[in-house]
Formats: C-alpha cells, sequence, structure tokens
C-alpha cells in the first residue's frame, strides 16, 4: 500500500466557526519535517496556487524531493475564490469558464514540474442551491465540454474529478460515483477519471466497496477518512465505519487498484501525526485481516451468499477468543 497525506492537515485547520484555525500555521519544510517522522508515507498532496504555484514550484519541489517524498497530487483550488460563487467551469460566463480552464491548466504546469501525472478537481462551486436556479442540462453540457478541453489540452495527466453530494452548494453537480463515471464517458477522454473521498461516498449513502468496483479502472485517486454520514468530519480513517473500510480494501486488491491511499484528515483538536499515524495503522491491520480471512475464502463465502460466515471470520480475527 502506498500512503500519501494532504500537507493541509498540518495546518491550521480552521472551520467556519474559526476562520482563523485552531492551531498556529506550519511554514512548508516544518510540515514536511512532520511528514517524514511517519516512515510509512511516502508522497504527499498539494493545492494550486495556494501551497503550490509558478513562483514557488521550484523551491517547493526541491523541498519535497528533498525530504525522499513524492507528490501523489496536485488540486485545482476552484472553490475558494469569489470568482467561483456560481459555478467554475460551469460558469453561465465564458469568461469565467475560461479563467478556471486556465487555473486547471496551471495546475498540470506545476504538477509537471513537481514529476506528478495527476491533477485533482473537487468542483464545489459547481451545482445550484435553489429550484429554478440552474439550467440543468446546459449546466451538464458545459461541464462535459470544459473537462473534454480540459483533458486534451494535458493529454499527458490525469485528470481526476472528485465527487462530492454538497457544501459549498447545496448541490453540487457531481454528486455520486455513477454521475462522476457519467461524465467519464461523456468525455471519451482516457485520461479523465475518478478520485474516491471515502468520507463523501458516505455522505452520498453509497457502499464504497461499491463505487470502487463501478468505477473500476476509472477510480484514479483515493481520499481517506470517516464521518458519521451526515457531514464530512474527516476524522481518522476507521473510526467510524471499521467493517466498511474492510469491505473497501478487499475489493480494492480485487480490481486491482493501484494508486495511493491518500489520507485526507483534518485533525481540529488532534496532533496530526496522531491521526496519521492511527490512520496509517488501522489501513495496515485491515488489510492484514483481509489477508488473515483469506480473499479465496470470502469469495466464497460471497458466492454461497453466507454474509454471516465472512462477518464471523472478521469477528474471529479481529477479537480473537472474546465473544
Amino acid at each position: 500500500m502506498k500512503f500519501a497525506v494532504g500537507l493541509w492537515a498540518y495546518g491550521k485547520t480552521g472551520d467556519r466557526f474559526l476562520l482563523g484555525g485552531y492551531k498556529d500555521d506550519v511554514a512548508l519544510a516544518d510540515r514536511l519535517k512532520r511528514v517524514t517522522a511517519n516512515g510509512n508515507i511516502r508522497a504527499v498532496e498539494l493545492n494550486y496556487p495556494g501551497d503550490v504555484n509558478a513562483s514557488n514550484a521550484a523551491e517547493v519541489g526541491k523541498l519535497i524531493h528533498g525530504a525522499g517524498l513524492a507528490v501523489a497530487m496536485v488540486g485545482a483550488d476552484l472553490t475558494g475564490d469569489r470568482i467561483w460563487q456560481f459555478g467554475s467551469l460551469t460558469s453561465k460566463s465564458a469568461e469565467i469558464r475560461q479563467k478556471a480552464l486556465e487555473r486547471c491548466v496551471a495546475t498540470a504546469d506545476v504538477a509537471r514540474s513537481l514529476k506528478c501525472d495527476r491533477i485533482n478537481l473537487w468542483l464545489g462551486q459547481d451545482g445550484f442551491d435553489y429550484c429554478f436556479q440552474s439550467r440543468y442540462p446546459e449546466a451538464w453540457a458545459r461541464l462535459v465540454e470544459a473537462v473534454s478541453r480540459l483533458a486534451s489540452e494535458v493529454a499527458d495527466v490525469k485528470v481526476c474529478i472528485e465527487y462530492k453530494p454538497k457544501e459549498p452548494r447545496t448541490h453540487s453537480l457531481v454528486n455520486s460515483a455513477a454521475k462522476a463515471l457519467l461524465l467519464c464517458r461523456e468525455t471519451g477522454k482516457s485520461n479523465v477519471g475518478v478520485t474516491i473521498d471515502v468520507g463523501h461516498s458516505f455522505n452520498a449513502g453509497e457502499n464504497t466497496a461499491e463505487a470502487a468496483c463501478l468505477l473500476g479502472e476509472k477510480l484514479f485517486h483515493l481520499h481517506l477518512n470517516d464521518n458519521y454520514r451526515t457531514w464530512d468530519d474527516d476524522l481518522a480513517v476507521g473510526s467510524v465505519h471499521t467493517l466498511e473500510f474492510i469491505e473497501l480494501l478487499y475489493w480494492l486488491r480485487n480490481i486491482g487498484y493501484d494508486g495511493y491511499y491518500s489520507l485526507d484528515v483534518f485533525p481540529y483538536r488532534e496532533e496530526p501525526e496522531r491521526v496519521v499515524e492511527e490512520s496509517i495503522e488501522f489501513l495496515k491491520a485491515a488489510a492484514d485481516l483481509v489477508e488473515k480471512v483469506g480473499m479465496d475464502t470470502i469469495a466464497e463465502k460471497i458466492e454461497r451468499n453466507d454474509t454471516l460466515a465472512v462477518q464471523s471470520l472478521i469477528r474471529k480475527a479481529m477479537f480473537g477468543g472474546l465473544h
């Protein structure tokens, strides 16, 4: 398992109630020192232009690679500026759509300079809040056209669409694995795929293992965290949905996923090192548990529709002789 972490986990961790954050800001070099203290982490994620941009990319790359780390992903920030309030790639304004496209292309340019082959698009401002606010067919057509253009302009870079049901809009245009896959297919571009953020999948009411299987080869990237399904809490992995994570790991192995297991956690009040370490150790233990129970054994029980047998085997592997 290749582990990565978003560098925002080591930042100020502000929320809408405390915009200034629960912690002091941490310089990039110091964040990287804290990342490398965990020997399991092989790569980091950053956002453009806040973390990295054309003016500092060389310096950032030197710091990251000098720390023995790779860059797993660079995200294009299409939410954190007032210009995107009524949409980025789907805006009714051709000028704003062009600016959004240019930002995505610039993100890809910076990613290349960091020896990274993929960018992430979370289209949080592309959606609607009220009835009679959006012309749905036109909004979808604009999205397909924009992502198609982007994929053609950055053909050597993978464009990863990260879906989410809502936030900051009350309804996101790309709100499920199925719609993200539909977008991939309608673009017809081989370099367009999907990022599953497990927390977003939980928010969408999905079984994430099923969502991963639905996407198949179009699953380009994973963001791992946990929540109580009602909000994107970005908690430590496995702190709530233990059994669902075990099933997800089983199916990721089945479908041959070989990308990063990237931690997208937001430790508001906890120490980031502890949240990251616990998340990684949970994932390693869960993967070991699947191995201990046996891929073939699990497959045979599923084929026989004997779900309780699988759960019994998992319980015994987890708790041993405890009842």
